[in-house]
């Protein structure tokens, strides 16, 4: 990744550089840090799951798709924070230039609100207190559709929304409220 960007940024100094390599765990102080890949239209793209304790949180966004193997790594968490990207008739319907459209819904693209559903209905257990849903398009989705899909997703799988589960939305212009796992 820092190769990639030397010609878009110009050189950085190493002491000026982390580097946490995909599929490695990182400690900072009594909690860890796992990376996993994602697929996206990036160099080695990834994100995280935090350890602490027997507590376990996910972050899962800017992928196109959750695979078996990112499945593996994210099973079982206490709280989520999983993209919920689009909703595809909005999508398709909208505004973007198909090239764009096209990149969205491929691969490595961005995860739709029923895509996001179906995984989570496959990684969530009892243990699982929260969802939050992030990375929502502005133009191709809404807060209440996002989480409207995803509960009814949910809810045809068996899984009680409402009860010990509950979904929040994020928002980027403002800051979620702090909670403790």
């Amino acid at each position: 990744t820092w190769k990639a960007m030397d010609n878009m940024i110009g050189e950085v100094s190493s002491d000026q550089k982390f580097q946490f390599d995909m599929e490695t765990v990182k400690s900072f102080g009594s909690m860890q840090v796992e990376s996993f890949g994602v697929s996206h239209d990036a160099i080695e793209p990834m994100f995280y799951i935090f350890h602490k304790g027997n507590k376990k949180f996910v972050m899962i966004t800017d992928t196109g798709y959750v695979s078996d193997r990112m499945k593996g790594h994210i099973a079982g968490a206490d709280a989520y924070l999983f993209e919920s990207n689009h909703d595809v008739e909005m999508l398709r319907m909208g505004r973007y230039p198909w090239n764009v459209k096209r990149r969205i819904l491929g691969d490595e693209g961005h995860v739709s609100n029923e895509d996001a559903a179906i995984a989570m209905s496959e990684v969530i257990t009892d243990q699982t207190k929260r969802i939050y849903l992030g990375h929502l398009s502005k133009d191709n989705n809404m807060k209440e559709l996002a989480r409207m899909s995803v509960t009814q997703t949910l809810i045809s799988e068996g899984i009680d929304v409402g009860g010990k589960l509950e979904i929040f939305d994020t928002d980027p212009d403002n800051a979620t409220s702090i909670f403790t796992i």
